[in-house]
């Protein structure tokens, strides 16, 4: 039998509680925990309620900001960014103290690095091949 992923887990229950509530919604939640008590998943049951967060989000089309910067960045420059993003961004700042300057930026799989430390290193490899 095929292994099912926490992803997989995740996108089932969203598509079997879209529409639910009450009564329907409490029972169809029983079904799944005793679903994940058979494949031996409950231990990845935090696991999957944050890939069903993140589908919930992602259908709503909510975009999920991680912004590392080398210090705390004020209320409206996080609101500035945000905005370049669209109307509904949830963003999580971080503060990394190895940066020099600049700010990165992790949407879902891709890393917009705007960094002094990357900067300076494209500088030098274009130096370095010119």
């Amino acid at each position: 039998m095929a292994k099912i992923s926490n992803k997989q887990f995740a996108e089932s229950l969203y598509e079997i509680t879209i529409d639910l509530d009450g009564k329907d919604l409490e029972l169809v939640l029983q079904k799944f925990v005793e679903l994940l008590f058979r494949h031996h998943k409950l231990t990845q049951a935090t696991r999957i309620i944050i890939e069903f967060e993140s589908i919930v989000k992602k259908k709503e089309g909510v975009v999920e900001l991680e912004i590392t910067s080398a210090r705390e960045l004020d209320s409206e420059t996080i609101a500035q960014i945000k905005k370049v993003f669209g109307k509904k961004v949830e963003a999580l700042q971080r503060v990394d103290n190895g940066l020099i300057g600049g700010i990165k930026i992790k949407m879902e799989d891709k890393i917009l690095d705007g960094s002094v430390r990357t900067q300076i290193n494209s500088l030098k490899k274009c130096l370095v091949n010119n």
